[in-house]
């Protein structure tokens, strides 16, 4: 869920209201990290199979093994339909619960219904056929989940306002606050682990600042390449974490913190994309607008898309294996990174 614009607190509203899915966002000019120069091979993309009346549709999240995708279609009234594809097969789950961000390895699904009358969001959580609420803190608060473990927590912000507090809804609904950095008023759990931890960020007068909170609800600023600057996480799995370096002025770079590991690395500069158990990071760079793979071994594979100056293709999960869930202008696709099997 996660990848179009800097700002994560951005990303998951947009994911939440589907909107910007499949359009073509201007890169700007690079001036810090360093760009992938060269690739040892592609990874294939392949379009995901789509009801017949599609006019439009994306996918939002996979889970980790690659059984289950969710994002959303348009029909040709452009409603917009809640899909979820279970081996590659799309199941219409209606168009009452649609804005999903995310699936678990069980299928369970979570999203944010809004619409244009009531932009207010409302979360909601997909379990063994039945859709039921995530509350937010209050009565009035609104409520946006972004992710959702194997064990069925969930992560996410309530809202009144324009405070903005990270939470975590346990397996039976109940909702429970973060705690933030001293100091600061507002924030957001943009990830989960299986473990119970929970990644995104704390924001005060000094900015946004990435933010790891552990499953016993302690809250951990995460070391940055740049103190002066913000920054969030956006990803964790397996216990790396993914996020992003945010300058006041200049062009956005992605980080990488591995499991154990204090220190982030710099990665290139544009916008990270999704990150997988092994370590392995996707990341949409900038000037050339172009999506990679980086192992960490180094190894470098190219997510082709088309050859504008223009973002036409999105990441928006990774596998454990090495298969990219996402889009490629307003198509639903995947590519196929899976490390290559040596005979024996």
């Amino acid at each position: 869920m996660f990848t179009r614009i800097a700002n994560a607190r951005h990303v998951l509203l947009a994911v939440a209201l589907s909107a910007t899915a499949g359009v073509a966002v201007p890169v700007t000019t690079a001036s810090a990290a360093p760009v992938p120069q060269a690739a040892s091979s592609n990874c294939p993309m392949q379009m995901l199979t789509s009801p017949s009346w599609t006019q439009r549709a994306d996918i939002a999240d996979s889970d980790p093994t690659g059984r289950y995708q969710v994002g959303y279609a348009y029909d040709t009234t452009y409603t917009t339909h809640l899909l979820r594809w279970t081996n590659g097969v799309p199941q219409d789950l209606g168009t009452a619960h649609t804005g999903a961000s995310g699936v678990n390895t069980q299928g369970d699904v979570v999203g944010t219904i809004t619409t244009g009358d009531d932009p207010a969001g409302t979360g909601w959580r997909y379990h063994e056929g039945e859709f039921s609420p995530l509350p937010g803190l209050t009565a009035q608060a609104e409520s946006y989940p972004s992710a959702i473990n194997a064990d069925g927590a969930v992560a996410g912000v309530s809202s009144l306002g324009s405070i903005t507090v990270p939470v975590v809804w346990s397996t039976d609904g109940s909702v429970r606050r973060l705690a933030l950095l001293p100091g600061d008023t507002s924030g957001w759990a943009n990830d989960i682990d299986d473990d119970g931890t929970l990644v995104g960020f704390s924001s005060g007068a000094s900015g946004e600042h990435a933010v790891r909170w552990l499953p016993d609800g302690t809250v951990e600023r995460l070391q940055e390449v740049n103190p002066a600057h913000s920054s969030t996480a956006v990803a964790i799995r397996n216990g790396s974490v993914l996020g992003q370096d945010i300058p006041g002025i200049g062009v956005t770079s992605s980080l990488l913190w591995r499991a154990g590991a204090t220190d982030p690395e710099q990665l290139s500069n544009g916008t990270p994309q999704a990150v997988n158990a092994r370590g392995a990071v996707v990341e949409l760079t900038v000037p050339d607008a172009k999506l990679w793979l980086t192992e960490p071994d180094g190894t470098v594979r190219s997510l082709p898309t088309d050859t504008t100056p223009y973002a036409t293709g999105g990441v928006t999960a990774l596998t454990d294996d090495g298969v990219a869930y996402g889009h490629w202008n307003s198509t639903p696709v995947s590519w196929d990174c899976r490390p290559p099997v040596s005979a024996p």
